[in-house]
Order: C-alpha cells, then structure tokens, then sequence
C-alpha cells in the first residue's frame, strides 16, 4: 500500500469529522479511500450525467426555438387584426396559451 500526504482545508475537515461521528468510523484514511474507491467506481455515472445534462439544454433550446416559429407562423397569417403585434389580441391570447403549455409539442 501507498502512503502520500494530503492536506485539506478546515471546512472539508469538519465535515469529516461529522461523518465520522455520524457513521462510528474512527480513522480519516478509511473515508477517504471509501471516498476515491466510490468515485472512480462511478466515474461513468458522473460522465453520463454531464452527457444528459447537454441533452436536455438541447432539448430547451430547441423547445424555445419552436415557440418562437410557432409565433412567427401565426403572426404571419396577415389577419387584418395582426398590423401591430404587440396590440393583437389574438397573438396575446396565443402567447398566454403557451405560458399555460396548452400546447403539446413532444409526448
């Protein structure tokens, strides 16, 4: 077996000690490897996580952008009542509808 020195700060310290106290374990060493095996252990956890995450950003972003087509198409129906947007009753009722999510775009 290896030994290295490792020096940590005064909070990570503490919190140490509380799991220490919490878990009845009496040597630092012990956790500390608990705490490097589970984390290479789970590295690929991790990592897919990450990969997720991207996912789903992609997702919202994609979300957002079919929104904002979704508007432009109905704007561009050219109703008589669509000369001002920010006036169009019918636009303004279409944007309250989407802050509801009445409509479904995925299942």
């Amino acid at each position: 077996m290896k030994e290295f020195l490792l020096r940590i700060d005064d909070n990570t310290n503490r919190l140490l000690d509380v799991y220490m106290r919490k878990n009845n374990i009496k040597s630092k060493n012990k956790i500390i490897n608990d705490i490097l095996d589970f984390y290479l252990k789970n590295t690929d956890s991790f990592s897919s996580n990450n990969d997720i995450d991207r996912k789903l950003e992609r997702l919202l972003k994609l979300s957002s952008l079919n929104n904002n087509l979704i508007e432009q198409l109905f704007a561009n129906h050219e109703f008589p009542i669509n000369n001002d947007r920010k006036e169009d009753e019918m636009l303004k009722e279409f944007h309250n509808d989407l802050r509801k999510n009445v409509y479904v775009f995925m299942d």
